[in-house]
């Protein structure tokens, strides 16, 4: 019988009986030489024993003898009476800082590698400051009270804007002047922090007025229309001028020549500034945000003399774009005059934030239109009203954080025997008791910030531009009065109330401002620019960088008239510009 024809219950082949037991004796040789191996593998070592290794290793201790020395010496010393945990740790510190210093006085240390880690840590406080990750608190260390003054002018109509990038001021009025200014330094002010400093006046280094007629050039380049405002660019190369005649001008800072013209907008030129840091930051020159009255913003890539492009336009304002501030290189914020709103723009995303500036029913003087606007980066900036309302905002909340209202006061009505053609007295107490005329409040004409910090400037008509303190919450403005002090009859009652906490802005700027004083600047402040004044630090080789903040420097460009308007007139008024220097108080210095 085959296997194959044999029934299926015996086709079973069986195994020789030698092989049976061989996967058995191979499981258990496995098992064995596991077992071997698991106690050739050292063991999991306890809390305590990687503890005490550690104290080994922090005793510096080299060979194997005196590791087991040591730990001899470390269990002796543990078992010691009356000592402590925190005691050890402290003597156990105590001896690896003395390994430290025996290591550094036998080898040395790399004072390159000093420089470098010095170098970076500034560098990268200098970019946290440019995208206002850094807060800083000078706004209570400056010494507002005490700030010298000094005015300069030209014969210029009404100064429409002033920009600045240390140690030049630019100068732009409305019969299409642009002038360039040179600062002088306040040696005086910061040598002697007790002693008045002497006022010194900007020195005029470069005037350009219209179009500057060349035969031989291609195009002539000029103003046709007022200048409505200036910027400069962080990296001192280019000057922008913006005008009532469409034209946005690029000039070249050094000397004033002028470079390009650009016909873009369809209405005048109303708002200019440069992004901050934007030609380091991006790589491709600097990057310019322009507002015009056509309701839109363009912005602009100037990476040198021959390449000076426009970029885009964004929409988004119902009205006249009054004003623009930068925030960062790709962000900006702007407000539109009577449609009462201001916009957040993200020019890489193209995408824009909305914040309605109306005022509510239970304000007693309402919102018309907001004029002015100032970034506090990263996240926050402030506006300001024709009502007199200085507004702070945040990018993630549509109302605004804080409002303060009439912050630079209000004016009361002439008297009536002033304003009208009766001389019958009898009629004249008559149509007094009809009289319904309503105090005038100023409008905050210019609003200027230093990045990085606590301090908001803002200006107005009453001739005192007044000092606001941002939060350490930055969800409120504080009061810190006014620059400068009135030096004739009344400054005793001024001061007084600017050293009363608890007075409000309607309470300083009320009835006993107006009698006392008529106000450091005369004229209506159409802008306003600040920079920090920083140390001179010489190295030992010759170079010099920048210290700490010894104070700032503001500049408040001023004229007979408005802005953009002719319905506020100050027929006393100055047309130019004052500089204050503002030092720090002399218990900083």
């Amino acid at each position: 019988m085959s296997f194959f024809t044999a029934p299926a219950s015996q086709r079973k082949r069986k195994r020789p009986t030698e092989n049976a037991g061989k996967p058995r004796k191979r499981r258990d040789a496995d098992r064995t030489e596991a077992r071997d191996e698991e106690d050739e593998r050292p063991q999991r070592k306890t809390p305590r024993a990687r503890k005490q290794e550690r104290d080994e290793s922090i005793s510096g201790s080299e060979s194997d003898e005196e590791v087991e020395h040591e730990t001899d010496v470390e269990s002796e010393a543990t078992s010691e009476e009356g000592e402590t945990a925190a005691e050890r740790r402290v003597r156990l510190a105590q001896r690896y800082l003395d390994n430290i210093r025996q290591e550094v006085d036998e080898v040395g240390f790399d004072a390159e590698d000093l420089d470098r880690d010095h170098i970076a840590q500034r560098l990268k406080e200098d970019v946290d400051e440019a995208k206002g990750r850094q807060y800083r608190l000078i706004a209570t260390s400056l010494d507002f009270a005490n700030a010298s003054h000094s005015s300069f002018r030209a014969d210029t109509d009404s100064t429409t804007g002033v920009a600045v990038c240390a140690p030049y001021v630019y100068t732009v009025s409305k019969d299409k002047t642009l002038i360039k200014w040179q600062l002088q330094p306040p040696v005086t002010l910061f040598s002697n922090g007790s002693a008045a400093p002497r006022r010194r006046r900007p020195k005029q280094l470069k005037y350009v007025r219209g179009v500057q007629i060349r035969a031989s050039a291609p195009q002539q380049h000029g103003h046709t229309g007022a200048i409505l405002c200036v910027a400069a660019s962080p990296d001192g190369n280019y000057v922008a001028t913006g005008g009532a005649d469409k034209k946005l001008i690029i000039w070249s800072a050094e000397d004033l020549r002028p470079l390009k013209t650009f016909t873009t907008h369809r209405d005048g030129v109303t708002g200019l500034a440069f992004a901050p840091n934007s030609a380091t930051q991006t790589g491709f020159g600097a990057q310019l945000f322009s507002a015009s009255m056509d309701r839109s913003l363009k912005t602009y890539s100037l990476a040198g003399e021959d390449s000076l492009a426009y970029v885009e336009t964004l929409f988004g304002h119902q009205d006249h774009v009054v004003d623009v501030s930068p925030v960062s290189v790709d962000q900006c914020v702007t407000v539109g005059a009577r449609d009462r709103k201001a916009l957040w723009w993200k020019v890489v995303d193209e995408s824009l934030t909305r914040f309605l500036g109306d005022s509510s029913k239970k304000d007693e003087y309402q919102t018309g239109s907001l004029d002015c606007v100032a970034a506090l980066p990263p996240s926050n900036f402030v506006t300001g009203s024709d009502s007199g309302a200085i507004s702070l905002w945040n990018v993630h909340k549509k109302k605004a954080l804080f409002t303060i209202q009439t912050a630079h006061g209000v004016e009361e009505p002439p008297p009536f025997e002033e304003v009208t053609a009766e001389s019958d007295p009898a009629v004249i107490e008559r149509l007094k008791k009809l009289d319904t005329r309503r105090p005038t409040p100023r409008g905050v004409t210019a609003l200027a910030t230093v990045p990085g910090t606590d301090v908001v400037l803002s200006g107005s008509w009453d001739g005192w531009i007044r000092v606001w303190k941002l939060s350490d919450d930055k969800r409120s403005l504080l009061s810190l009065g006014t620059i400068g002090k009135f030096e004739g009859n009344g400054s005793d009652a001024i001061e007084q109330a600017h050293s009363t906490p608890s007075s409000t802005p309607s309470e300083v700027d009320g009835s006993l401002r107006e009698e006392a004083a008529p106000g450091l600047v005369r004229g209506i402040i159409n802008s306003l620019a600040v920079f920090e004044r920083r140390k001179e630090i010489t190295n030992e080789f010759g170079g010099k960088k920048e210290g700490g903040c010894v104070g700032i420097c503001v500049v408040a460009g001023t004229g007979k008239q408005m802005r953009l308007g002719r319905w506020k007139k100050m027929p006393h008024g100055r047309n130019g510009a004052m500089v204050f220097e503002v030092p720090l108080r002399s218990d900083k210095q």
